[in-house]
């Protein structure tokens, strides 16, 4: 008991003194590390998104296989059902049809491509052996095809899972931080990232004011899906893989403002690479769909260098300067 005492105390001892080193030292490392891990779980939030959207048009590929075999499995159960009628006559008749194996065979699609190849049946039969043989054939394939969508399916599933634990260990790992800080400390790291000689207001954590967006010379629906997400600066939270009207990621926010205008966009950053009509960085305008951080991070382009987005768990839909998120992408245009 004793050494098990012991050994038990070392533990402890060793396991405090990990936690201790790994602790920030600093308010900003403690800041330094909160952003990384809110950036790292806006990040998973994509691939989340991402993920889901094939799924959900995989399970919409697998419904209409599943429905078209079913309807297949109905004309070949009509169709082996009047062979098995003429087989029942020609039977009392005292013939037997190879329909009658057919009814028995373990392999219905083997026996009736060597009847037929046999020629043991009429031209009738034959026409109709032909046909079931051809939707056997069609039937097989369609299940193959939706056993594959579903294995996609289920390892999208996973991807998703694997996705959704690395938001919540980063998240928890960042609350971890913060809840080792003192109230004025958890302000100074809240507060947004500072850099490109931007100062955010005392007002709140916009670099730049929904008065100070300029909507001119702007097609109508970028300028509905403007002032949608306009409304949304400073009043809904960062939640990976929301979608509005009151919670938002990244996608979720831009596929949220437009459509508002009737436009359909993907919840994915990544496919907002290639929606609308792609403007060269140089002639961006507001409204503009702007995709960054290699494809992980998107937003609309509020002008004067600025993006309104949803930039990470922590904070609310914000407008900041581009130069906060990493290297454009994309520029598409509505």
């Amino acid at each position: 008991m004793t050494i098990l005492t012991a050994a038990a105390a070392t533990a402890v001892a060793l396991s405090a003194q990990t936690a201790a080193s790994a602790a920030p030292t600093t308010t900003g490392q403690a800041k330094a590390e909160v952003n990384a891990d809110r950036t790292a779980a806006a990040a998973a939030s994509e691939k989340y998104d991402g993920a889901q959207a094939q799924e959900q048009a995989l399970q919409h590929q697998v419904n209409i296989l599943q429905d078209e075999i079913a309807r297949q499995q109905a004309v070949i159960n009509t169709e082996t059902t009047t062979l098995g009628a003429v087989a029942s006559a020609q039977y009392r008749d005292g013939s037997v049809d190879p329909t009658v194996k057919l009814m028995l065979s373990a392999n219905p699609t083997e026996f009736l491509t060597q009847a037929s190849s046999e020629n043991q049946v009429d031209s009738n039969q034959a026409a109709l052996i032909a046909q079931l043989v051809a939707q056997q054939h069609t039937l097989a394939a369609e299940k193959a095809q939706a056993a594959q969508e579903l294995k996609a399916q289920q390892a999208l599933l996973k991807q998703m899972q694997q996705a959704k634990a690395s938001i919540n260990a980063k998240l928890k790992h960042a609350q971890g931080i913060l809840d080792a800080l003192t109230p004025a400390q958890r302000v100074v790291v809240n507060a947004p990232a500072g850099g490109g000689g931007y100062t955010p207001p005392s007002s709140g954590s916009s670099y730049m004011s929904v008065s100070q967006i300029d909507l001119s010379g702007i097609s109508a629906a970028a300028r509905t899906a403007m002032l949608a997400a306009m409304s949304k600066v400073n009043v809904a939270p960062y939640v990976p893989g929301g979608s509005g009207p009151n919670q938002f990621d990244c996608s979720g926010l831009v596929m949220w403002a437009y459509a508002q205008a009737g436009i359909s966009l993907p919840h994915y950053s990544y496919s907002d690479e290639t929606v609308g009509t792609a403007v060269p960085f140089s002639q961006m305008r507001v409204g503009d769909i702007v995709v960054n951080e290699s494809g992980d991070h998107v937003g609309l382009y509020a002008g004067k260098g600025m993006l309104l987005s949803a930039p990470r768990p922590g904070l609310t839909v914000d407008i900041q300067p581009l130069s906060y998120f990493g290297t454009i992408v994309a520029v598409r245009r509505f």
